[in-house]
């Protein structure tokens, strides 16, 4: 388990799956992040890559050939090589192995860097495609929030509150966690704040479809504890907590990829809201969590 820290916040990250699992405060002595508890969901904050969500079958094709993948890729389950850390900054990487061929045949490398200054910590992601050929890939986070924080309050205390102000439509699951092709208006948020309450996610994961989104606050009018997130080099915002079960956490997730459209096993290629990586070229991107 590596550390950060300042006078502020303690982060744990895990080297499997370069996973945070702890985001301390340490002048109010709780966690923003939630438990792992598994008898809802043993997740923290997972790290999505090569694709998000799930296939048709859990298959794809390429060049005739059907490859398994599982859902939300296998960056997540796998160990990450500790590059180099600090008091305030760990570089996690992954590279290409026979293993990961063996599900997604190209050569890339994963580079995951934690950065801690004040009460902001950055996730920056760097996929490089050392492949002589274009590679698909999806890439995000996906960070579980406690609620209430600092075990003050209840969980419809909190609103979810997204910048731009605005109304947004999300993709339709049907059946979860495939995507069924439609949209829906997200009427739950009105002008862009959604009061929090279990109902909402009754039915599964709300993957909002608004590139221009800034920022999502986490935050309640008797706690004042909560999370900025700042998504906007992301297209996807998509919103969890464990289905059919009054979990105490929320996942704010800034997604680059979506779920499989119910149906046929397709191509990487394919599918909405992929990147397509030249051969030797690198894509940067990141978010930062500003706790308070």
């Amino acid at each position: 388990m590596l550390k950060l820290e300042n006078e502020q916040l303690l982060v744990e990250i895990a080297t499997k799956g370069a996973e945070l699992q702890k985001i301390y405060n340490k002048k109010e002595n709780f966690d923003y992040l939630w438990s792992g508890n598994p008898d809802f969901w043993s997740g923290h904050a997972p790290n999505l890559f090569p694709i998000i969500g799930r296939l048709n079958d859990y298959k794809y094709t390429k060049n005739n050939k059907i490859y398994e993948l599982p859902q939300h890729g296998f960056a997540k389950d796998l160990e990450f090589t500790i590059e180099k850390s600090s008091d305030t900054q760990a570089v996690f990487v992954l590279k290409a192995t026979d293993e990961t061929k063996a599900m997604y045949p190209y050569n890339f490398s994963l580079t995951i860097t934690y950065s801690l200054e004040g009460p902001e910590l950055k996730t920056a992601y760097q996929v490089t495609n050392h492949s002589t050929e274009t590679m698909p890939f999806s890439i995000g986070g996906h960070p579980a929030f406690n609620i209430p924080m600092n075990s003050e309050g209840t969980y419809e205390d909190y609103t979810l509150t997204i910048d731009p102000k605005k109304e947004v439509s999300y993709f339709e699951s049907d059946p979860v966690p495939y995507l069924s092709g439609n949209k829906k208006s997200f009427n739950d948020m009105k002008n862009g704040v959604l009061t929090m309450n279990h109902e909402t996610f009754r039915d599964g994961l709300i993957i909002i479809d608004e590139p221009t989104l800034e920022t999502v606050t986490l935050a309640s009018p008797n706690n004042k504890n909560g999370v900025i997130l700042d998504i906007s080099e992301f297209p996807y915002l998509c919103l969890w907590t464990k289905e059919k079960m009054d979990a105490s956490f929320i996942c704010i997730e800034p997604f680059y990829g979506l779920p499989d459209v119910i149906g046929e096993i397709g191509t990487l290629e394919e599918k909405e809201g992929m990147i397509l990586l030249g051969a030797n070229e690198q894509k940067d991107i990141s978010f930062t969590i500003t706790t308070f």
